[in-house]
């Protein structure tokens, strides 16, 4: 059974604040800790890795006195920026939590030497984020394709500096290795840093550079084929006024203001006056 720590005499009162949070049940600091799944081990006690050290007096004093109001003015030593990659299942069926966090670490640690950062798991959406530091390690996790043989699927974190388009009824047999080669940007100026097809459907993801989308861009070998009514198989388009059966359709309508009849009454009467 664990015991409460004998306090050390002090001439400083306990804050306020700590004990009306004890008497209303509310979460004190110590019960809200941040805390990760699993990362890689770091050299030291702090991000540039360098150990403070404090006597004796300081520290028992750092350790009675300490409150809210005290530790909030601490300023959070700055991180360097890192780089994310996501890893989800291709099989709704696997869940990622089965994995081994110490056999996955290895693994991408061996993958990308000195790159690896962190390795966090949202069990809820059933993501595997990989924390690196530059961003080329994510061209090298980008390539693995299984897990401890859970077939998974590399998602990479957008650019901060791009903007997302989507373009629709797209050649499905298009092989998705193709598609850098056939979407061209339609002006100079216009980078287009990633393209990849939605799923198995029409519609294509083109991510560019920049904070705008362009208005169109420019696709290779694709053939403007001739038009073909879905009415009549006319060489015009479905609403066009040239179609015999949308001008039908039309007379018909007519009729039925005039006579406030029913689609098919109007229908035998415009059909008789034709």
């Amino acid at each position: 059974m664990d015991g409460d720590p004998p306090e050390e005499p002090c001439d400083v009162d306990p804050p306020a604040g700590a004990a009306s949070r004890k008497r209303a049940g509310l979460p004190t600091d110590t019960d809200t800790e941040d805390t990760e799944l699993y990362s890689a081990p770091s050299d030291g006690d702090s991000d540039d890795g360098f150990q403070v050290y404090l006597g004796k007096k300081a520290k028992r004093r750092l350790l009675t006195a300490s409150s809210r109001s005290s530790t909030s003015t601490v300023k959070p030593v700055p991180r360097h920026p890192v780089h994310t990659i996501l890893f989800v299942p291709e099989a709704k069926t696997n869940n990622l939590r089965m994995l081994n966090k110490q056999a996955v670490s290895a693994f991408l640690v061996a993958a990308v030497p000195g790159e690896v950062k962190g390795v966090r798991i949202n069990s809820r959406r059933n993501i595997l984020a990989i924390d690196v530091e530059h961003r080329s390690a994510l061209e090298v996790l980008r390539k693995i394709t299984s897990l401890q043989d859970i077939k998974v699927r590399a998602h990479g974190t957008p650019y901060r500096d791009t903007m997302v388009g989507v373009i629709y009824d797209v050649d499905a047999s298009i092989p998705e290795k193709d598609l850098p080669i056939l979407i061209k940007p339609a002006h100079e100026g216009i980078v287009i840093r990633r393209v990849s097809r939605i799923g198995t459907s029409r519609c294509l993801k083109i991510v560019f550079k920049g904070d705008s989308l362009p208005a169109h861009v420019k696709a290779s070998d694709c053939s403007e084929g001739t038009l073909k009514c879905a009415n009549c198989e006319g060489p015009h388009g479905a609403s066009s006024k040239k179609c015999p059966r949308m001008k039908r359709e039309v007379a018909v309508l007519k009729q039925m203001v005039r006579d406030h009849s029913t689609h098919k009454e109007a229908a035998a009467t415009a059909f008789k006056k034709a």
